[in-house]
């Protein structure tokens, strides 16, 4: 086919500058948020592949109000069914070339009725501004019922309206308020303005059955009434393409939500964002590169890459090659990610004198229209809109760039990264939302462009190129790297950074090259293995030295039985292997440092028996099963003693499948049993407890009542107590989810510590009775298995709980502690992963790690009395998620190496990821580092107590005994909270030494005593006692505080 290069379309202006496009009208996006809802019937849910081929097109006027159907100023065309064919003809070139031919409307597929309609109202009538959306439903039930009398909908899949007059959406901000803003109305739309209060509306119903739900409603023209020569004048390509593209599914992808800050979307680089109006509405820009994905148009096209892969090879979206990729997906997690296309705005390179310039196809040349004399073109080819075709045109060309509004001309083509969140889109594009908002968070886009200039342009709607600028995309001469804050090929810091918006991830896209038809680029992905399974993995990794060799290997199993080991990163011979029994692991593994063991407790598929697995790599195929038990299941991991000189080395807990008996395996250093403990008439109800040579367990008889069960192994003796508290509200769905032990009240007999499937956590005396102030209902909508840590530094261990975005820490007196801003977008898992303690700054306090929702590596630390902020460099996201603790470990990638510390997370899917500690080299083990304390899965706090830093102190603790805020200033609270007061209370903090009562009085200047109160402080915990301020004066206030005869006084001071 023929093909020319023309500068300006036949319609357009001719006084406007040469490949200069004006400021497209504000009130394109500015849509009532009722009319941004997206099909329903062609949704990708709903659509199975197809889209709509059987168009029913309506041309309806109005009674003061008819179409322009002679062939004049200013666009020389009459607007008769003949005209109308013509756009639906251009819509269907547009959508061929932007969906690869996979869309293709043939004539056949679309009929434009005879008759005009005339709506019974005028357009004034229709149009007003006030009631937009009960007048537009109201015009388009009107069109329908009209048209019932003469029409079978049933032989329709989708409608179209096209009404005399023009666009609200062209015409000048206040002017023209009698016309109709063009919309595509679903049914929920339809409801809101038909019958808002009905949530079973149908839809419209016509007289032969047919349910109409979605509607476009177009103009005949954007072309003003009041336009005058020299005006910018507007075409409907663009505003006819965007419109369709919500019928077939897409979502609008501008920022149609004002309330939470305001952006323009992905701007003018495609045609479901502010494209529609590139070329003044005559050329729009292909869709972006999700929303092709999204409809499957490049399915053939695509590319998913997950780990490091260089000189990867990039086309143009309408490159006539069936080879090269034309989109590729860099994976950051299975909900985000960024996708990079190609965009060419010129690429077949031509230019008109001198000048890149639009190409389309030609007619023959004795049928193709030209400039007429006198035309700066005079004699050069222009297009005739009812002649000439879009199709195989570069619809690119007028993006940003080229197409520039700013008068900057400069070619903005290359690569292109899009960000994308599809947990934004699942939440904002759904068709029964009023507003589909896609793009309607500036700071959280579900699609957003990462503006290679570093410069979010397009997140102000009072910047220059808030619609997009021809430096948006990657390429050698101005930007070709896209990764972390500081650019390792030149030093340089670096900016947009390839960051989640969960966290920041280790990810670098870089050797960019320059823009062409076919680019070239690397991507480079932070260290990982791949354990090769797919789905939940509640197991972690260890590392330990497997061959005894001096280094650490890498140990993953996963639940299906099948092993990893990594040595120097690549799998250890004979590795992966699978477990010989064709079975899974369904408890944590445990291991036996004395003999370089793992001990794997493990299911057969199905359930009929039990088995324990030795993996050594002393022993032939390195697994042994060490013994197969029938009609069993096990109660909890297998628990390794520490103390290598005892003949009791493990201990292995399983229940009776159909009855409540149970029994405790002993195995010796061999792992042969030597003894067992029986339980006749209770099945064991928690993971083990070791310490000190006693074993702990929890047991449920068949009334579901607890006891919790303590053996002493020297004799096996075994000691029962009643939990009274817990069985008191015990039902037969209770269930423990993890016990641990620790001496968290200081008293030199631990506590046994458990959370329950009610959310609650308990804490039991070995005698039964429950600790002061528990049970506590744990703040979190998920919770982990405890660890056990003195986070505040206090002398007293606490007890912390992970949850998907935040965490608890609970003293012993059951006060809660928690982050006062949680990380953000929690996930809705019930179980999570688990918090530790570690200082990993060298600060010598103790900060907070774990792995939260959206694949997040979490760091908090300890800025005030428990008052944890997010650490800086923190969340770290990886492309899984990992629903177990971190593992601190040192490792090296080969022997040439030396060892370093790392944090390795543990994700689904098999996947293992690795955080370098290189700013601290000094990182300690703790002692609670794993789940249920250690590797060899004691459940209990087996270092000393911590040191109580008050032990000397007197009575008061002074530096933790204060008044806050202090002063209470309402006029600085006034100055930044816009005229409200915040604080009408102020807090006096209080720590003592000792359990004691604490008398309180506080006086004003006059010596007035205006508060009295006794509280009850326990040692070393900081009690609160709040004062309410709003009827105190301005002025100094004094305190007395009296405790067991020490007397310390405090002030505090008031400004209203």
């Amino acid at each position: 086919m023929k093909r020319f290069n023309i500068v300006l379309l036949s319609f357009l202006i001719t006084s406007i500058a040469l490949f200069s496009v004006p400021f497209h009208p504000l009130k394109p996006v500015s849509y009532p948020k009722i009319f941004s809802g997206s099909s329903d019937i062609f949704s990708r849910q709903n659509r199975n592949g197809n889209v709509p081929d059987s168009i029913l097109v309506l041309m309806v006027d109005f009674e003061d109000m008819e179409f322009d159907l002679v062939a004049d100023y200013p666009d020389s065309l009459a607007h008769d069914k003949v005209y109308f064919e013509r756009f639906m003809f251009h819509l269907s070139s547009f959508y061929y070339d932007a969906s690869h031919g996979n869309y293709s409307l043939q004539p056949e597929n679309y009929t434009v009725w005879e008759n005009i309609i005339t709506a019974p109202n005028t357009m004034a009538y229709y149009g007003d501004d006030e009631l937009s959306l009960e007048r537009i439903t109201e015009f388009a039930q009107d069109v329908f019922e009209i048209a019932d009398a003469e029409i079978d909908f049933n032989n329709y899949d989708s409608f179209m309206i096209f009404h005399a007059g023009a666009g609200q959406e062209a015409a000048d901000p206040d002017t023209n308020l009698d016309e109709l803003m063009s919309t595509f109305l679903n049914r929920r739309t339809l409801q809101a303005g038909l019958d808002p209060e009905n949530d079973d509306f149908p839809g419209l119903i016509t007289d032969d059955g047919k349910v109409i739900k979605e509607i476009v409603i177009c103009p005949e023209t954007e072309w003003q009434p009041d336009f005058e020569e020299g005006d910018p004048n507007y075409g409907m390509i663009g505003i006819i393409a965007f419109l369709w593209g919500r019928q077939i599914g897409l979502a609008t992808l501008f920022d149609n939500d004002s309330s939470n800050g305001i952006s323009y979307g992905i701007g003018n680089f495609g045609v479901m964002g502010t494209g529609a109006w590139n070329a003044n509405g005559y050329v729009p820009p292909l869709p972006c590169a999700w929303s092709r994905l999204y409809m499957g148009w490049e399915d053939e096209n695509i590319e998913e890459i997950s780990v490091s892969t260089s000189n990867l090879t990039i086309t143009f979206p309408m490159a006539n090659d069936d080879v090269t990729e034309k989109v590729y997906k860099i994976v950051i997690s299975e909900k985000e990610y960024f996708l990079l296309e190609n965009r060419q705005q010129n690429p077949d390179g031509s230019t008109l004198q001198g000048e890149p310039s639009f190409t389309f196809a030609l007619l023959p040349e004795e049928e193709q229209d030209v400039y007429p004399p006198g035309h700066p073109h005079a004699g050069e080819p222009r297009f005739n809109f009812m002649e000439n075709t879009y199709k195989g045109c570069e619809w690119d060309f007028y993006m940003p760039g080229l197409g520039a509004y700013d008068g900057n001309v400069i070619d903005g083509s290359g690569l292109f990264v899009w960000h994308i969140d599809e947990n934004v889109i699942d939440e904002k594009f759904n068709a029964e939302l009023e507003t589909n908002s896609v793009n309607g968070n500036a700071s959280h886009k579900g699609v957003d462009l990462e503006e290679a200039d570093g410069i979010q342009h397009m997140d102000s709607t009072v910047d220059i190129n808030s619609l997009g600028s021809a430096f948006d995309s990657y390429r050698q001469g101005n930007n070709d790297y896209f990764g972390g804050r500081n650019n390792p090929f030149n030093g340089f810091t670096s900016n947009p950074t390839a960051e989640s918006y969960y966290g920041g991830i280790q990810l670098e896209i870089y050797d960019i090259s320059s823009s062409d038809s076919l680019m070239t680029f690397s991507v480079r992905y932070p260290w990982s293995l791949d354990g090769d399974f797919d789905g939940e993995n509640p197991f972690p990794a260890a590392l330990i030295d497997f061959d005894n060799d001096g280094r650490n290997e890498i140990f993953y199993p996963m639940p299906n039985g099948k092993i990893n080991l990594w040595k120097d990163n690549e799998l250890l011979d004979g590795f992966p292997l699978w477990l010989s029994l064709a079975i899974n692991l369904t408890e944590f593994y445990s291991y036996d440092e004395n003999n370089s063991s793992f001990l794997l407790p493990c299911t057969s598929l199905n359930g009929i028996f039990t088995a324990l697995y030795e993996i050594n790599y002393n022993i032939p195929n390195y697994q042994n099963a060490l013994f197969i038990e029938n009609n069993k299941n096990w109660a909890g991991p297998v628990v390794v003693n520490p103390d290598q000189n005892s003949q009791r080395r493990a201990f292995a807990p399983m229940n009776q499948i159909d009855s409540f008996e149970s029994e405790i395996k002993i195995l010796n250093e061999n792992y042969e049993q030597v003894n067992s403990i029986d339980f006749s008439e209770t099945k064991i109800a928690s993971n083990l407890m070791l310490k000190n040579n006693f074993l702990y367990s929890i047991n449920q008889d068949e009334s579901f009542l607890f006891r919790l069960k303590k053996i002493n192994l020297e004799n096996n003796d075994v000691f029962s107590s009643e939990l009274d508290a817990l069985n008191d509200v015990t039902t037969d769905s209770l269930q423990i989810l993890a016990a641990v032990l620790a001496d968290i009240d200081r008293d030199n007999l631990d506590e046994i510590i458990f959370t329950t499937s009610d959310t609650l956590i308990y804490v039991f005396k070995q005698n039964g009775e429950m600790l002061d102030n528990f049970p506590v209902k744990i703040p979190l909508s998920a919770i982990s298995i405890p660890s056990i840590a003195d986070v505040d530094a206090n002398g007293f261990l606490d007890i912390l709980i992970g949850g998907e975005n935040g965490f608890v820490v609970i003293e012993m007196n059951g006060a809660i502690s928690k982050p006062k801003n949680e990380i953000a977008s929690p996930d809705s898992n019930y179980v999570t992963a688990g918090i530790l303690a570690f200082d990993i700054d060298a600060d010598i306090e103790l900060e907070i790690i774990g792995n939260m929702s959206r694949n997040r590596f979490c760091a908090w630390e300890n800025i005030n009395n428990n008052n944890f902020g997010i650490k800086l460099n923190y969340p770290v996201s990886f492309s899984d998620r990992s629903i177990t603790y971190p593992i601190f470990a040192s490792y090296a990638d080969s022997a040439d190496y030396e060892e370093e510390n790392y944090f390795f997370i543990s994700g689904n899917n098999g996947t293992l990821f690795r955080y370098s500690t290189a700013e601290n080299e000094n990182i300690e083990q703790p002692v609670w580092f794993s789940e249920f304390a250690n590797l060899q899965r004691t459940a209990s706090y087996l270092g000393e107590l911590p040191i109580d830093p008050y032990e000397n102190s007197g009575i008061f603790i002074k530096e933790n005994t204060y008044f806050y805020p202090n002063p209470l200033s309402n006029i600085f609270d006034s100055s930044i909270y816009k005229g409200e007061v915040q604080n009408k209370t102020i807090t006096l903090k209080i720590m003592t030494s000792k359990n004691t009562e604490v008398k309180i009085k506080i006086f004003d200047i006059a010596g007035n005593r205006i508060f009295k109160k006794t509280v009850f402080c326990e040692k070393n915990m900081e009690t609160g006692v709040f004062i309410d301020a709003d009827k105190l004066s301005s002025g100094v206030y004094f305190a007395i505080i009296k405790a067991k005869g020490e007397i310390l006084k405090k002030k505090f001071a008031i400004e209203k």
